[in-house]
């Protein structure tokens, strides 16, 4: 055989090769769309639509049906996801991924939120047992009938799934509130201040309400201050799970009838978490029965939709912060704890944890009647010697609701109100909008009222019991159809005038609401897509407000002239292409470490920085205030504002020349701020892009509505971490669709091609019909399954 036949051989085998390979890996991760899979726990057949782009469409003859074929669909495209986040709720990562996951499972461990569930399982109605019995009847008949088509990504880990339970559901709405009340960590935040410094009670969140005309005032009890245990005492920030703890946010409003250029109502919503690992936290789903046709995304493992729009009612999410967590110092003598004149013995728990290829790790949990006492692991970050327990709300709760799987069938406005009084375990403000013209908002969660109108900051435990009960649902924070025509909420604090309990302190700063109220406060109707795009807004208000502080500082100096031009010259856009977005945004990180380092303790600056509602808007007021923190105390002379500016102004120049290069022009937002998608199998080097990995620029940000969130940092690397994952505009009047985008896919399987089948478009700020028209559905599906 002549070299040139050999060679082509060659060459023909290797396309074949390539070829086959290729067909492998496309398929090898698919299941089933098109045909018929009997499941026998089904009333009668139920019909799953896929459209172009992977969203699955549930048709069945009653309300049962659904939320089994829910579950159904929803095992096929996520079950590597709901797998993962099972064992993380239930502190069994280690036992998957190794010792990477030890600290994340002692949390849970301690936490208990599967107990908790266990706890509250009980109290909770007929109707709503009966519909997590039928979400797990759905999701357990896939683990019957697709074990040959389970995703790649369980073998990869050697994960073998197991029956979903109705107390697991719970406790995945445990888990969900745990991460909305953020006030655990800011209590830990406060004792370890309190520990290092006196001026620990002026560094406390500052909380601001636009539409407030006069401040709410509380008697609350004074900072504790620990007793530092100077020798073991440091912070460490421990290691993200695969799949990352969520990072919560979100915009949502309404406008009413008569700011709408259709005359009814139009609701838009983006909720913003950390949806960097492939495909995203949201499932999206349309789901028709006889009792309600709705469409919109879920929450993976919970039945129901947490965002979208049925026949009469469109709602949408934010976090609203409610405070559901006390933290107590503890006065203990041995095995026993004081309350009031009782010495009461410490209840214990104890708890292995399986590490993969290690050995096990033993734990014994104490509890007080207030709950478990955390400060016993240092993954809780507590710096003192002091004995701290743990109360919160989510194990005390006695819901005869979830919350979530009553809103399908909702009516109004009033009926979706009346309905989220079940919401115990998550902390959401909603936007509420109905074909009768009705806007509206709503907080939800169970939040206690504190004896002392305060829940801040640790409090002693040795005392009478601090709780008196729970703030009525109907009293939580809420506007219904305001007169001005319009309601929003942007994380920020809605309590209104004279509110009289303690509902949190955690809150974002108000800028992005102010926005909100900038934009719709407009003497002019909006359409549909006017409320699109202005999910991309990128208007910064802190950045207007503290720029011709920035501008009159740097001017004053000939080295930093040329960067005060520069923002002088800058609209206040948060844009990729913007070198005055990038001179800001960095310019202000630098000055916070100027203004505050000095001042925190060292071993507290990065747990501080990270926890970026509790300082964003006290820091601001510093500045703007020209407080006493406006200086470097270790220094002999005074610097004022303009010198800590110029300073910051300085670094700022040598940062950007540094990554960016000595041309200027070059000094683009986008070149520093980008968002990095991944697959949680391998997020970064070699293959990672083979594995769907792709980074580009991103616009926005921490202040902006159109987030580009990032957490402040000592390697001052501003990547995205929390965005629009999901947007969406509902106009009332339209009875075909809701406008949505979703920043990844259906399904959490590598390969597959509904892995990031949104992404693309949501990149170049394009929407989706999400139909709730069946004509619609049924005109735009490419597979038709039939579960018999």
């Amino acid at each position: 055989m002549n070299k040139k036949k050999l060679a082509l051989y060659c060459l023909v085998i290797f396309g074949l090769l390539v070829g086959f390979g290729y067909f492998w890996l496309t398929n090898a991760n698919n299941y089933e769309r098109d045909g018929k899979i009997e499941i026998a726990i089904n009333d009668y057949p139920i019909k799953i639509t896929r459209d172009e782009n992977g969203i699955a469409y549930v048709f069945a003859q009653n309300k049962a049906d659904v939320i089994r074929g829910q579950a159904f669909v929803l095992a096929q495209d996520r079950l590597f996801q709901i797998e993962f986040y099972r064992a993380l709720i239930k502190g069994e990562g280690a036992s998957l991924v190794g010792s990477s996951m030890l600290q994340s499972d002692i949390k849970m461990r301690v936490l208990n939120l599967l107990g908790n569930a266990k706890r509250s399982y009980p109290y909770l109605d007929e109707e709503t047992k009966e519909m997590l019995i039928w979400y797990c009847e759905g999701f357990n008949a896939y683990l019957n009938v697709g074990k040959d088509e389970f995703p790649l990504e369980l073998s990869l880990l050697g994960i073998a799934p197991k029956p979903i339970t109705p107390e697991e559901i719970v406790s995945i709405t445990h888990f969900i509130g745990l991460f909305h009340s953020q006030n655990l960590d800011d209590e830990v935040l406060s004792i370890n201040l309190a520990a290092r410094t006196d001026i620990a009670a002026a560094l406390l969140p500052l909380s601001i309400n636009l539409d407030r005309t006069k401040q709410l005032t509380f008697s609350t009890d004074s900072t504790y201050t620990g007793s530092l245990n100077r020798d073991s005492a440091h912070w460490r920030q421990t290691e993200s799970p695969i799949l990352p703890y969520p990072k919560l946010g979100s915009n949502n409003w309404a406008i009413s009838g008569k700011k709408s250029k259709s005359e009814k109502p139009i609701l838009s919503n983006d909720p913003h978490v950390d949806a960097r690992m492939l495909p995203g936290l949201f499932y999206p789903i349309g789901l028709f029965c006889p009792e309600f046709k709705a469409v919109g995304i879920a929450t993976p493992g919970i039945p129901g939709l947490i965002s979208g729009r049925n026949e009469y009612v469109s709602f949408g999410v934010t976090n609203a912060y409610g405070d559901s967590q006390d933290l107590f110092i503890e006065e203990v003598e041995g095995d026993f704890y004081w309350q009031e004149e009782d010495k009461i013995p410490f209840k214990k728990r104890k708890e292995t944890i399986v590490v993969k290829d290690s050995s096990n790790v033993e734990l014994e949990i104490r509890y007080t009647q207030r709950g478990p006492i955390i400060s016993d692991f240092s993954v809780f970050n507590l710096l003192t010697d002091d004995v701290v327990s743990l109360r919160w709300s989510l194990a005390e709760t006695k819901s005869n609701s979830i919350g979530l799987e009553r809103l399908l069938e909702t009516k109004n406005v009033f009926e979706f109100r009346e309905a989220l009084k079940g919401m115990d375990n998550m902390f959401f403000n909603y936007a509420i909008a109905d074909v009768d013209g009705n806007i509206a908002h709503q907080a939800t969660g169970l939040v206690p009222i504190r004896r002392n109108n305060g829940g801040e900051h640790p409090t002693s435990g040795n005392q009478k019991d601090t709780w008196l009960g729970f703030i009525p649902k109907e009293e939580l924070p809420h506007m219904v159809n305001p007169e001005r025509g319009w309601i929003g909420t942007a994380n920020n604090d809605t309590r209104p005038d004279d509110y009289p309990y303690y509902y949190s302190n955690h809150f974002s700063p108000y800028y992005r609401y102010q926005r909100i109220q900038e934009v719709l406060s407009e003497n002019k109707k909006f359409s549909a897509e006017d409320l699109w795009d202005m999910i991309f807004d990128v208007k910064n208000m802190q950045a207007e407000l503290l720029t011709p502080l920035f501008v009159s500082a740097l001017e004053k100096k000939e080295d930093t002239r040329d960067i005060a031009k520069i923002l002088k010259e800058w609209n206040f856009n948060d844009n990729i292409d913007e070198v005055g977005a990038a001179v800001y945004n960095v310019l202000y990180n630098e000055l916070l470490y100027l203004v505050l380092n000095d001042e925190l303790p060292d071993d507290i600056e990065d747990m501080y920085w990270e926890n970026v509602y509790y300082w964003n808007q006290r820091a601001d007021s510093f500045i703007l205030e020209n407080t006493e923190f406006i200086d470097n105390v270790d220094t002999t002379e005074k610097e004022t504002l303009t010198d800590l500016i110029i300073v910051a102004g300085v670094k700022t120049k040598m940062l950007l020349t540094e990554r960016l290069g000595e041309d200027q022009d070059d000094w683009t937002w986008g070149k520093i701020h980008t968002v990095h998608f991944a697959s949680p199998i391998r997020p970064e080097g070699i293959g990672s892009s083979w594995l769907g990995a792709e980074q580009f620029p991103k616009q926005g940000s921490n202040q902006t509505l159109n987030r580009g969130g990032f957490v402040k940092n000592t390697a001052r690397e501003f990547n995205t971490s929390w965005f629009s994952s999901f947007r969406m505009v509902a106009d009332m009047n339209d009875q075909e669709k809701m406008m949505g985008i979703l920043s990844g896919g259906s399904a959490a399987r590598i390969f597959h091609p509904y892995y990031k089948s949104q992404l693309e478009k949501w990149k170049t700020g394009e929407w989706i019909p999400y139909w709730i028209s069946k004509d619609k559905i049924l005109e735009h599906a490419e597979f038709e399954l039939i579960l018999e």
